[in-house]
């Protein structure tokens, strides 16, 4: 672990959030060795720890590294985390828009995540279009259902417009 401006910039700006709201999470890439946790939480690149004021122990936010002692399950456990290896900070009642991210350190495997459902979310069909579906959709279920244009409706060769299912869901 080396000391470098950035780390210590992170951890002031950390430090300040933590301050001034005196309980947050912090995002946490504990996929490298340099971070100690518990083997069990290792491997996670979006490991959630809680950071609490009325934590009993003491919490060391230095300009290298966040070093505190975090119970897992009951059981203590001294963990250390380089500063790089954090990439975000929020409230627990709020998301990740009322918080701090630092881009340079999000895993490329969060990044391809995010990446993925902002593409989903593009493909899918806009307030408007989806409306003018439903609408279409309606006219002829009605028509179905009193008996006029069946063959027509049921012989299209469009394609039915298949309702997007998002498969991928990050649960932390």
């Amino acid at each position: 672990m080396s000391l470098s401006f950035a780390d210590a910039a992170k951890a002031k700006k950390l430090n300040d959030f933590f301050q001034k709201h005196g309980r947050i999470y912090i995002v946490v890439d504990a996929t490298s060795d340099e971070v100690i946790v518990p083997n069990f939480l290792k491997g996670d690149p979006a490991l959630r720890l809680v950071l609490n004021m009325r934590m009993p122990q003491a919490i060391h936010i230095r300009d290298d590294a966040l070093e505190s002692d975090f119970s897992f399950s009951g059981q203590v456990y001294t963990c250390l985390i380089p500063m790089e290896r954090i990439w975000a900070a929020y409230l627990p009642e709020g998301d990740m828009e009322h918080g701090i991210v630092w881009e340079e350190n999000v895993p490329e495997t969060i990044r391809a995540v995010v990446s993925a459902v902002r593409s989903l979310q593009e493909d899918e069909p806009t307030q408007d279009e989806s409306v003018e579906i439903s609408e279409e959709r309606a006219v002829e279920k009605q028509s179905i259902a009193q008996g006029e244009k069946t063959e027509d409706v049921l012989e299209t060769d469009e394609e039915p417009i298949a309702r997007k299912v998002r498969h991928l869901r990050v649960v932390k």
